[in-house]
């Protein structure tokens, strides 16, 4: 291979990669650290999905694949961060806002200081693949006895709950520096990541969803001695694409340091995703289907591809990013599609990478949705 192409297939594979981080996440971890799910909770294997009856929603609520919806669903906000417009309120209804972030911060941190909660400002924040305003506290001490360790604080006020915490880079917590005192293999998402995941966003609302997460930790590629716990929301027994949260663990104090979640707008979910969940075609079929796009695009030089089969590596996602759903003009005219998702490498992938590749597959068309290679790039569905 030549520099030039050499060039360009790099590339793509970084783009490639970055897809499969984002989209595998839930489904299992792509990064070559990554040990695999640990933990999960309210997930469904493959073939449960694809056989079981109890799956299949009632036929009242189901659109057929392919048909669009007879009354658009407004989105309850712009897909760019930059149109993510901060509410007008009087100076009355703005102070009460502000008073239940600071509750709630003080609720969750309840040894923070009262008085480090006057620097604030208006911004935005993911919601799936949607941009809400958000409420971000500077300058937090959420420790009075670590007065040390500063953190921002971001409050979502429609949904009143903290949506991202985390300490500034230079706090004394994330020092890694004394070395390493509890193994990655050694963190249990029950005793050290479970208890901030339900104060955060409240006991009450995680009983009531705790069986809808799937959760699994990662060895972080990026931070030194971090250990990340990843929480994929589920609907209808099926992960989100873009609704989860992160929690990263700096494995040389036990301490966690930042929580940021991106889940989805509730009220928005129910009326997009109303496809059935038992898929039109099979996990095999669309495996087949990813082959033949290798085939066609390399006649001549057999791909040899490989599938990482692991526990829930291969499942079935809404795939609810803006590039596969039916939008225009801040309406969803289309149901949020499901896809299978794909980890596999090829002949191609493997002279360049030991990492897995993904790949989208629309589990009801066919069409592939999501698949980048030296030769071609797929990132989109076509509605017609």
């Amino acid at each position: 291979m030549d520099n030039k192409n050499k060039k360009h297939f790099v590339l793509i594979l970084l783009v490639a990669l970055l897809l499969s981080a984002t989209i595998a996440a839930g489904c299992t971890g792509n990064s070559g650290n990554d040990p695999g799910p640990s933990h999960t909770a309210g997930t469904t294997t493959n073939q449960q999905q694809e056989e079981t009856p109890d799956n299949q929603v009632p036929e009242s609520v189901t659109t057929a694949p392919g048909q669009k919806f007879s009354d658009p669903v407004k989105l309850p906000g712009p897909t760019t961060r930059s149109n993510a417009i901060r509410p007008k309120y009087d100076s009355e209804t703005e102070e009460k806002i502000i008073d239940e972030a600071k509750s709630e911060i003080l609720r969750v941190f309840p040894g923070a200081v009262s008085a480090s909660l006057n620097n604030y400002h208006w911004d935005s924040n993911r919601v799936g693949t949607l941009f809400l305003p958000v409420i971000v506290f500077d300058g937090v001490i959420v420790d009075k006895d670590q007065a040390g360790d500063i953190s921002e604080i971001t409050y979502d006020p429609e949904n009143k709950r903290i949506v991202y915490w985390g300490y500034d880079n230079d706090a004394p917590v994330r020092d890694t520096s004394g070395g390493e005192i509890i193994r990655h293999e050694d963190i249990d998402i029950e005793e050290d990541i479970i208890p901030l995941f339900k104060r955060i966003i409240g006991e009450e609302e995680y009983e009531k969803n705790k069986d809808n997460y799937f959760i699994y930790t990662a060895d972080s590629p990026n931070d030194y001695l971090t250990t990340i716990a990843y929480i994929s929301e589920s609907y209808k027994g099926i992960q989100s694409y873009m609704g989860r949260a992160q929690i990263f663990l700096n494995r040389a104090n036990g301490e966690i340091y930042m929580y940021g979640d991106d889940f989805n707008d509730k009220d928005f979910y129910n009326e997009a995703v109303t496809l059935s969940t038992v898929p039109g075609i099979s996990l095999d079929e669309a495996k087949s289907i990813l082959e033949t796009k290798l085939d066609e695009a390399y006649p001549d030089d057999p791909q040899e591809v490989q599938y990482k089969e692991a526990e829930n590596t291969n499942c079935l996602k809404w795939l609810d990013a803006e590039a596969y759903m039916d939008i225009e003009n801040g309406y969803l005219l289309s149901p949020i599609p499901l896809a299978w998702w794909i980890s596999y490498t090829s002949k191609g992938s493997r002279a360049e990478t030991d990492r897995y590749l993904g790949a989208a597959v629309d589990a009801n068309t066919g069409e592939i949705l999501s698949m980048s290679d030296p030769r071609f790039v797929i990132h989109g569905k076509n509605y017609g």
